[in-house]
């Protein structure tokens, strides 16, 4: 949670059984592994935190195994959730900078985003592969203000998506920090898996050097390009359709593309459902059914002022449906919007985007969105069917009252016939709360 506890909780009651104090904020997704050390079967629990390092701990007891700093960049953090492949823990690293540069006597930027291999035995470094291969350097010289450095950023905000086939990862990136703009910011980049080598990398919009600072009457540490910040928050997907291989990414542009992997990633098809913008776009997640070739788009399509300009055109908080071949539209179905009231008027704190991450089962998608309701949709007509206020408050089984509200980044989990939701987030004029709820789904 953001005060930095980790919970392991009784599936069935929700009665504690353990908790761990990593101090700082948790960011990531808890990734459960098993590897082999010294001829014996270990199990390990690892996530990252806002001061940017990586934990290593005990599934059963919550006792730590080791700690770990992912770089040692003053402004560092780890926002993606790290997977792992045959005994080694692929982990994304990212920062603040982006924010940092709005204060003008900050030396803005010089920090790369990377991807770790780690040990799970100890955490210890195995390899370290930046998103920018050239070092930051000095760039501009200032009279009274700190000088500038670049290029930086193309943080990895998202897990990365593993490739066993041709043993490799793929990652999307976000916006450089600071100029010179590189050509693998608001990319999508392949890593190999034994050396951190990168591979190739395909780049969707060029020139995209921002930070907050951009935003601001003090601008000083805004690059030249003057971005649009429209990152890859969204992990790549990869699917096999009709016995080929498809790599889809969505953009926070509002974009949605298919990449073959075995061509550089080189451009099958592309759509465009949302306007996009600095929140969304696709923001944190997409859906396959890969049975049926189906991919399943949430768009947010939510803007806020204090980050900047918004894109040209209507925001469209809506859900997709792609034919993952050939990207033909399936169908489209408009977000329910309970965010304006009788008189026309936007209920505060209440927005109709899908940002977070959503679920597919064989019939439906699990669509959570910023107004505080999860929703389930038909997955073939598209039709909503089902939902869920989280808003409000609820008894919980710890003896304190839990307080629900708007659903982002992280989606909901189904296992079991039981629906897991976490719902509160109060960043950006959203509804903060603190509800960690369990649903009974009697038919999937």
């Amino acid at each position: 949670d953001e005060p930095g506890i980790v919970y392991a909780l009784d599936r069935e009651t929700g009665c504690e059984k353990w908790q761990f104090d990593a101090d700082t904020t948790v960011r990531t997704a808890l990734r459960y592994m098993t590897y082999e050390h010294h001829g014996q079967q270990h199990n390990l629990l690892t996530f990252g935190t806002a001061g940017g390092e990586v934990f290593g701990i005990d599934p059963l007891t919550g006792e730590q195994q080791w700690r770990i700093l992912a770089d040692d960049h003053s402004k560092v953090m780890v926002s993606g959730s790290s997977i792992d492949h045959q005994g080694v823990i692929f982990q994304p690293v990212s920062s603040w900078e982006a924010m940092w540069a709005v204060n003008p006597f900050y030396a803005c930027c010089d920090f790369r985003s990377s991807v770790i291999a780690l040990n799970p035995a100890n955490g210890e470094l195995i390899w370290r592969s930046y998103t920018i291969q050239e070092e930051s350097k000095l760039v501009k010289k200032r009279f009274l203000l700190p000088d500038q450095y670049g290029p930086s950023g193309a943080p990895v905000w998202s897990q990365p998506t593993l490739d066993a086939k041709r043993n490799r990862l793929y990652v999307g990136t976000g916006e450089n920090y600071s100029s010179p703009a590189t050509d693998t910011s608001d990319a999508i980049i392949a890593i190999d898996l034994s050396s951190g080598e990168m591979l190739w990398h395909q780049q969707f919009l060029a020139s995209d050097a921002w930070n907050v600072a951009c935003e601001s009457p003090f601008d000083f540490n805004c690059p030249t390009e003057r971005g649009v910040d429209l990152d890859f928050g969204a992990p790549p997907i990869l699917v096999t359709v009709d016995g080929r291989d498809i790599i889809l990414a969505g953009q926070k542009s509002g974009s949605v593309f298919a990449l073959d992997p075995d061509q550089q990633g080189q451009l099958l098809w592309q759509q465009k459902p949302g306007t996009g913008g600095k929140l969304g776009g696709v923001h944190f997640s997409m859906g396959v059914d890969q049975a049926k070739g189906v991919l399943y788009v949430p768009i947010s399509d939510r803007s806020v002022d204090i980050l900047g300009d918004n894109p040209e055109g209507k925001p469209n908080p809506s859900l997709h449906a792609f034919d993952i071949a050939t990207g033909r539209s399936i169908w489209s179905t408009p977000a329910p919007d309970i965010c304006t009231d009788a008189k026309g008027r936007t209920v505060k704190r209440c927005h109709p985007g899908l940002s977070a991450a959503v679920t597919v089962t064989e019939n439906l998608v699990f669509a959570p969105s910023l107004d505080g309701h999860i929703r389930a949709f038909d997955a073939e007509t598209g039709a909503s069917i089902w939902a869920f206020d989280t808003r409000g408050k609820f008894p919980a089984v710890n003896a304190r009252q839990a307080k629900g509200g708007s659903i982002d980044l992280g989606g909901a989990y189904l296992d079991g016939g039981q629906l897991f939701i976490n719902a509160g987030y109060g960043t950006f004029d959203q509804q903060g709360g603190n509800a960690f709820i369990v649903l009974e789904v009697a038919d999937q």
